[in-house]
């Protein structure tokens, strides 16, 4: 038996038997390699190309389920979602009910911002405060928020208030959890390395405490953002006259679903919007984590 030649075998043939047969190497095109490197960049213009191939994705799967489930009470093609839409949109509907939304759900998600930053740091900063509000705090954030909004609406009424005060329920604790954490997580090392610069407890917080949580901060704001849209939706299902969640039940009690799947989706955009917008928030704020 002929052993290979050192000239065969980087070139990716052996000698069997007195002939030369090719092993074949499977390797990416450079077209594919270079697809594959665009979306693997931290660039604008590879993030818009990734949500850009999700979306066509979702709508190319979308369309091909709508050719086999011929019931449109269960799937409409993506078209007729388009046209009713483009129809809300005409009518003045869809910016009528997306100004009651985002005013409710924008006040609400700021001052819970707010509130849950501060409540963070007081827990952060006191171990025996931390130990008695903390089972209170994980009991009410476990009570299911559809369970609250009757009674919200019986002692506040139909409108902005019980919305406000819903979104605001929902939306609070995540960002009082991750504040905490964010908190108590920092390297003692990077501590003591600037109280050894003689720092002051001030100086700490805002040259090393605080930095450092940022990103769990920033982290627990999108979770936010998210528990906010679902809690103004379901505020606007019981106790109110214009929204999005408003437009979802009386399409659904009609049984419009092209209406119902216009307006989920329009939720699903200012999700993703905010979502991006935190991302960019928390690469400005500690643009360490994306190095």
């Amino acid at each position: 038996m002929a052993v290979p030649s050192p000239g065969l075998a980087k070139s990716g043939t052996v000698r069997t038997n007195g002939s030369a047969q090719a092993l074949a190497v499977p390797k990416p095109s450079s077209s594919i390699r270079a697809v594959i490197s665009l979306f693997e960049q931290k660039s604008r213009t590879a993030a818009t190309a990734r949500v850009l191939v999700s979306a066509v994705s979702v709508v190319v799967l979308w369309q091909f389920l709508s050719v086999f489930v011929t019931n449109r009470l269960i799937m409409v093609p993506p078209a007729e979602v388009a046209k009713a839409l483009l129809h809300e949109a005409a009518s003045g509907a869809m910016w009528t009910n997306a100004v009651a939304t985002g005013i409710a759900v924008g006040s609400s998600f700021l001052v819970s911002v707010a509130i849950g930053v501060i409540v963070g740091l007081c827990l952060a900063s006191s171990r025996a405060l931390s130990l008695t509000a903390g089972p209170l705090l994980a009991a009410l954030n476990s009570v299911p928020v559809i369970a609250l909004a009757p009674l919200f609406i019986a002692w506040l009424g139909l409108g902005f208030a019980s919305k406000f005060v819903l979104v605001l329920l929902v939306a609070v604790f995540p960002v009082v959890v991750t504040t905490e954490t964010g908190l108590r997580a920092t390297d003692r090392q990077l501590i003591e390395a600037a109280r050894s610069f003689n720092a002051t407890s001030m100086q700490v917080f805002s040259t090393v405490t605080f930095p450092f949580a940022l990103p769990f901060i920033v982290s627990g704001i999108r979770v936010a953002w998210a528990r906010a849209l679902v809690g103004i939706i379901v505020a606007e299902f019981f106790g109110s006259f214009a929204g999005f969640g408003f437009a979802i039940m009386s399409a659904s009690q009609t049984f419009d679903t092209a209406r119902v799947l216009a307006y989920v989706i329009l939720l699903g955009t200012m999700g993703l919007l905010g979502s991006v917008l935190f991302e960019s928030l928390e690469q400005r704020l500690a643009p360490w984590r994306h190095e």
